[in-house]
């Protein structure tokens, strides 16, 4: 019986031994599949030890009963720190999830971030890009525009050039209608006087110009003769049918004067108001005018339109066209 007592104590020593090492699974676990063969084994003892009760003494009894006890002890221990140990493992295995879930979740953040900054790179450079190009595309536009404003411009300036050149025709053609109306009244008015050679009709710079010599207006006295009273009076009719006209005139001679204040008097009794009628400057003389031409123009300035002199001699009687 001590035999048996030795080899269970030994291999509860051994098992003990073992359990108090680093590697505790291992121990508990050689524990776990050793506690059946040692309940047997005890068992078997305890059955050995009741067939030789009566012939054994009290004290090995004791001592059977004290390993059996000491055996169960140690067993039940050994459930505790299996126990224990089992605990640890689980919440070491807890621990280990919990980690290995937030360093997939970290690693899942980081392949996140990654990619996030990969898509905000790419869309940083594509934006890059579109800026170039929005950039060179605005270049273009700005020089199309200012190459449309120049030629806006220019085209501005024809068009005011155009402008005026049309106001020009049109003021220049109704000028040329006007004279041409005029010219016809006054041509209709004094025909005879016209065909038999006493006046004559032109036109100077839009205006019609009536001609005649002084000998045909005035007698030796300066003044008129009754035979320009149908001359008058159609010249009267012209000047009332054209209400936008005027009349300068310009009388020549040493009586230029007395001569030409009593043409005047004789329209305005004919009904001409004295505001359409001027007296110009008698021209003159042939022999002194190209030795004081410069002196004359600084002095009386230029020659109205329509006036220039065909003959120092003659009446002449200019009209406006409005």
């Amino acid at each position: 019986m001590s035999i048996f007592r030795r080899i269970e104590a030994r291999r509860i020593e051994k098992l003990w031994a073992r359990w108090v090492e680093p590697d505790a699974l291992r121990v508990l676990s050689h524990a776990v599949a050793l506690a059946p063969r040692l309940i047997v084994h005890v068992a078997s003892i305890a059955v050995l030890a009741g067939l030789v009760n009566a012939c054994v003494p009290a004290t090995r009894y004791e001592e059977a009963k004290s390993a059996s006890e000491v055996a169960l002890a140690a067993r039940q221990r050994a459930e505790v720190a299996l126990r224990a140990t089992q605990e640890q493992l689980d919440a070491l295995a807890t621990q280990l999830d919990q980690r290995e879930r937030q360093l997939a979740e970290s690693e899942q953040s980081i392949s996140e971030t990654k990619l996030e900054n990969s898509v905000a790179t790419k869309e940083r450079d594509e934006a890059s890009g579109l800026v170039d190009q929005l950039r060179g595309d605005l270049g273009r536009v700005g020089d199309n525009l200012r190459s449309y404003a120049k030629e806006k411009a220019d085209l501005e300036t024809s068009l005011q050039v155009a402008n005026a050149r049309k106001l020009d025709l049109e003021k220049s053609e109704a000028n040329t209608v006007a004279v041409a109306r005029l010219m016809r009244d006054l041509s209709a008015a004094l025909g005879e006087r016209v065909i038999a050679g006493d006046v004559s009709l032109d036109v100077q710079d839009t205006r019609v110009v009536l001609s005649a010599a002084s000998d045909f207006w005035f007698d030796d006295s300066s003044a008129l003769r009754p035979s320009t009273d149908p001359v008058l009076a159609a010249l009267s009719r012209l000047l009332s049918a054209h209400t936008e006209s005027s009349a300068m005139l310009r009388v020549p001679g040493p009586a230029a004067d007395k001569r030409g204040s009593a043409l005047l008097l004789a329209l305005e009794k004919r009904g001409v108001s004295a505001a359409r009628l001027t007296l110009m400057a008698p021209p003159l003389p042939e022999a002194g005018r190209e030795a004081s031409s410069s002196a004359t123009s600084l002095a009386a300035g230029p020659t109205p339109s329509g006036l220039a002199p065909p003959a120092s001699t003659s009446v002449v009687i200019s009209f406006s066209v409005g």
